[in-house]
């Protein structure tokens, strides 16, 4: 590995600013050299006006320029080693100042200046106009260990023109949360943005159901471009943004589109592989529909960030995670879990919990997951139909001209071949989800099961036919007995992956032959207790749930068949796949509770005091075990090790578990 880098002399010979440099910037302040100019020698009301200011910018504008609002104090919490060492950074007071914003950097060719996203967003179905980074500061690109450029952006960096009737801060609280779910999840395995640092602000406070202390957020990602940033574009009708914005993002953002999806023709997907699916998906026959053998750059484009999203998803439906709030405008063009509202990890499988106390219509819920990001694909569709519609007959007149001197045949050819890509797409997005889906959770049970990742014409059906066969046989009944039992969700991934027992006995019959110890890996105590004592003919009063828990300890004896058919035949070779799946440790609502009470309230004066010191022991010991979820004996065994095993096996307290929060942050 090469050393790490020094951010300035990084930035010297790598840095850039591409959204900036490629796309349209907001007129009021229409340059680098006129950004510079206002903040270094600009009086005070007009800076404050131009960089701070909510305000509708001008039609055309993807982004502002700005600066992070000055504060009183800043002082360091804690930094991803992790994050820092996949930047190949080295932390010096030179990177904090930037990464806290009490310093701002634009380089000497005039290219790079910090700016905030212009994007608008549908949220909880209902169109809400312009939004855009209302507390959120991009400070600028570099390439990470692996040659590729991450963007830097600073949350809770203040007021910007996008702040609307907000104050640009961001609380403690939430942003100790998303600084550890960030890592978490990609350490798990799950796309997410990446966090880096998280710095303290002693005397500013926001209002919200309180006075909290603040903080400014570090945070880092390949892009940051949502789909909400193509709602824009359609809301204003503004079709040269659209054509500028699209093809950024097939430039820069997926370099070309190199790993678009050309070894399938989208043809294959007008068929629908998985019809028994809940999923209601965009109607039409596929007989009356062109042929979508050739694509144009932009269908590619879409149906890449179709599958992007629909293989994420599968893999929070995997490890059970929500996100609490999935509107369009933090639903990312890659793919990655983004701005994270009241997320949580489901502590028990209840496919209708939402962790958004004001989601009271469910919209988000887990089971809801897959469909509502649907839902927000389909407003991309309608944000990019022209160029989706146009095909490699009419896309060159499309993207010089929009719709102007098209005749009234050719816009009928654009909405019916939009049609034919999004009914192909939404397929597609059911058939990507439900074959990842199933590989991940057949992964985490230990089963190979051959679901490749590579899908070709050749073994289209063939995948289709496994995920199939194994949600139908082993994943579908499974859920039924955890949907029943309530045992931790998570952990029993990993109990199972550990038992090395004899699933059944000889002796017996039905659930009578399951081994004791297999048996209390599906089951409570209590529940193993009332089946025990039925078996005894000393059954308890609630016959009713003794009877149903007859019922699924019997669908488990004809389930544990079906398993042991598929599993390796040797233990171990089960256990050394299920455990590169299977986290020991996913951070939980309740853990995050404990670590936040032991900054914000039991340190409350040191927080606001910038010269007092912090105990982080518990934060620090969260993020260990975070970003190590698949190997304890990095979690650090001598800071704070009477946490673990709470933190681990959780008990059987359910007043810690399915907690629910509010959007405030």
């Amino acid at each position: 590995m090469t050393e790490a880098r020094g951010v300035l002399g990084a930035l010297k010979e790598s840095g850039s600013s591409r959204f900036t440099q490629k796309l349209f910037p907001d007129v009021l302040v229409p340059t680098v050299a006129r950004a510079i100019e206002l903040n270094e020698i600009g009086d005070e009301t007009e800076r404050q006006k131009k960089f701070h200011t909510p305000r509708m910018v001008s039609q055309s504008a993807h982004f502002t320029y700005t600066v992070p609002e000055a504060r009183p104090h800043y002082k360091p919490i804690i930094t991803s080693s992790k994050a820092l060492e996949d930047l190949n950074l080295k932390m010096d007071s030179e990177l904090m100042a930037l990464l806290n914003g009490s310093k701002v950097y634009s380089d000497e060719q005039g290219s790079i200046f910090p700016w905030s996203m212009a994007y608008a967003g549908f949220q909880f179905g209902q169109f809400a106009g312009q939004l855009g980074d209302g507390r959120v500061v991009n400070i600028f690109d570099l390439p990470d260990k692996n040659n590729r450029f991450q963007t830097l952006q600073l949350k809770g960096a203040g007021m910007t023109a996008f702040s609307r009737f907000a104050d640009g801060k961001a609380v403690l609280r939430s942003s100790i949360r998303e600084f550890i779910i960030s890592e978490a999840l990609h350490h798990i395995g799950i796309p997410s943005t990446r966090a880096l640092q998280l710095t303290s602000l002693p005397e500013t406070r926001a209002m919200r159901s309180t006075y909290e202390p603040c903080a400014v957020y570090c945070r880092y990602a390949p892009s940051w471009i949502r789909l909400g940033n193509f709602d824009l574009c359609r809301y204003r009708q503004d079709h040269s943004s659209l054509v500028r914005l699209s093809d950024f993002c097939v430039d820069e953002v997926f370099n070309k589109g190199e790993n678009f999806p050309t070894e399938i023709s989208p043809e294959a997907f007008k068929h629908d592989y998985f019809p028994d699916e809940d999923v209601k998906m965009p109607s039409g026959s596929p007989s009356e529909l062109p042929c979508l053998d050739k694509s144009t750059k932009y269908e590619l484009f879409f149906r890449h960030v179709v599958n992007l999203n629909a293989e994420s998803v599968a893999c929070w439906q995997s490890y059970g995670f929500l996100n609490g709030v999935l509107n369009t405008d933090n639903t990312s063009i890659l793919g990655l879990a983004i701005d994270f509202g009241p997320f949580s990890f489901m502590d028990k499988f209840q496919p209708q919990f939402t962790p958004n106390h004001d989601d009271i219509e469910l919209r988000y819920s887990f089971a809801n997951q897959p469909t509502a990001i649907w839902w927000n694909l389909t407003k991309f569709a309608q944000a990019m139909t022209t160029l989706i519609g146009a095909g490699p007959k009419l896309i060159d007149t499309i993207v010089r001209s929009g719709l102007e001197n098209l005749t009234e045949d050719n816009e009928r050819e654009i909405i019916s071949r939009a049609n034919a890509v999004i009914l192909s797409a939404g397929n597609e997005y059911k058939y990507r989800f439900t074959v990842n889906y199933a590989k991940i959770m057949s992964q985490r049970l230990g089963l190979d099961i051959g679901l490749t990742r590579t899908v070709t014409s050749t073994n289209i059906q063939e995948l289709a036919d496994k995920a199939t066969e194994f949600n139908k046989v082993i994943l579908e009944p499974l859920l039924q007995i955890l949907y029943v039992t309530q045992v931790d969700y998570n952990n029993f991934f990993v109990k199972l992956q550990a038992y090395k027992g004899e699933f059944k006995s000889k002796d017996g019959t039905g659930f009578q032959m399951i081994d004791p110890e297999l048996l209390r890996i599906f089951f409570t105590e209590a529940q193993v207790s009332k089946l025990e004592k039925h078996l005894k003919g000393t059954p308890e009063a609630d016959s009713g749930d003794t009877r149903r828990l007859l019922e699924v300890a019997e669908t488990l004896a004809t389930w544990i068949d079906d398993f042991v058919a598929l599993a390796p035949p040797v233990s171990g070779d089960r256990f050394t796949l299920a455990k590169r799946y299977n986290p020991l440790f996913t951070p939980r609502a309740y853990i995050f509770e404990q670590v936040i009470d032991s900054i914000t309230d039991q340190q409350r004066d040191a927080i606001n005091d910038p010269n007092a010191e912090l105990d982080i022991s518990f934060l620090q010991k969260l993020y260990n075990m975070s970003v190590n979820p698949y190997d304890s004996d990095k979690w650090d065994d001598s800071l704070r090790p009477e946490v673990v095993q709470d933190w681990t096996s959780h008990g059987d307290d359910d007043a810690k578990f399915m907690k629910q929060l509010t959007c405030s942050s």
